[in-house]
């Protein structure tokens, strides 16, 4: 008898285990994703970070790298989560880290293909 409400003690734990983690875990997951786009427009490139259901980062810094991993630049974000910088030096490509604090980060990255394609996009219109 005390075997069988042991075991139904422990289904009962396991089951509820399992749903706290369904449950739960992925909301603490989701609040904290970052997503970040960048393109090139013209002579510029366009950053904008992400955060689930529509938001935006308030405040961050975006550090822009060369394809050989140099620190080319680095800009404060836009309330309305968005930064804009001049493209330069991106022969190599460019990796464009948005940091918003409390480990938060993403990247995006321009290849060289990218980047060119993006301009003479932009040329034809």
């Amino acid at each position: 008898m005390a075997l069988k409400l042991f075991a139904g003690c422990f289904i009962v734990l396991c089951c509820c285990f399992y749903v706290v983690f369904l449950v739960g875990v992925p909301s603490e997951v989701l609040a904290h994703q970052l997503s970040v786009f960048a393109w090139v427009e013209g002579d510029n490139v366009k950053v904008q970070g992400k955060l689930p259901k529509g938001k935006h980062p308030k405040q961050g810094m975006v550090f822009v790298y060369d394809g050989n991993d140099r620190l080319l630049l680095q800009k404060k974000i836009q309330p309305d989560g968005t930064t804009t910088f001049p493209l330069k030096n991106w022969e190599t490509g460019l990796k464009i880290l948005l940091d918003i604090g409390h480990g938060h980060q993403s990247y995006w990255i321009l290849t060289p293909f990218d980047i060119k394609q993006q301009r003479e996009e932009k040329m034809k219109q």
